[in-house]
């Protein structure tokens, strides 16, 4: 498997869920899964596809650099996210916090990972992009695509 198999599998998407592990292994340049991701945002960013992630991922991608106490990647990751063309950053609201319920409940995933489901799902995605097998058969729709399985 690899950049191939990964650009077949996502053809028949049109609105991808972004886990956080996307955003953060291709900002971290993942010596695994970089050329994974950087397919990903590459169709992103060209409007082949369309892309959402959430508040969580944002302040998950932002918590790193904040350990360390670098405020220029916090200020830097955080305009870089906000700013990425085709891609919707959904902030956690009641619809969602309802959701997010309904998937804690039906999945017994943490709430990290129920409100990441929840959003694909509550705004119409195609398709979630992880790397957490966890989730795997936890939930009929959208579909899944593991990034473990393309590299």
């Amino acid at each position: 498997m690899g950049v191939e198999e990964l650009s077949a599998a996502l053809q028949p998407y049109r609105l991808l869920f972004l886990d956080t592990m996307v955003l953060s292994y291709h900002l971290g340049d993942h010596p695994v899964y970089a050329s994974l991701t950087a397919l990903i945002l590459r169709r992103v960013e060209q409007n082949v596809v369309s892309a959402l992630t959430t508040t969580v991922t944002l302040a998950e991608v932002l918590t790193r650099p904040a350990q360390v106490g670098n405020r220029d990647a916090v200020a830097d990751y955080r305009l870089y996210l906000a700013n990425f063309p085709n891609l919707r950053i959904v902030p956690l609201d009641l619809a969602l916090a309802e959701r997010v319920a309904w998937v804690r409940a039906e999945t017994r995933l943490r709430m990290p990972d129920a409100v990441q489901i929840a959003a694909a799902q509550l705004h119409g995605a195609d398709c979630i992009i992880t790397n957490d097998r966890a989730w795997a058969g936890r939930f009929a729709a959208p579909a899944l695509l593991v990034l473990d399985d393309y590299r």
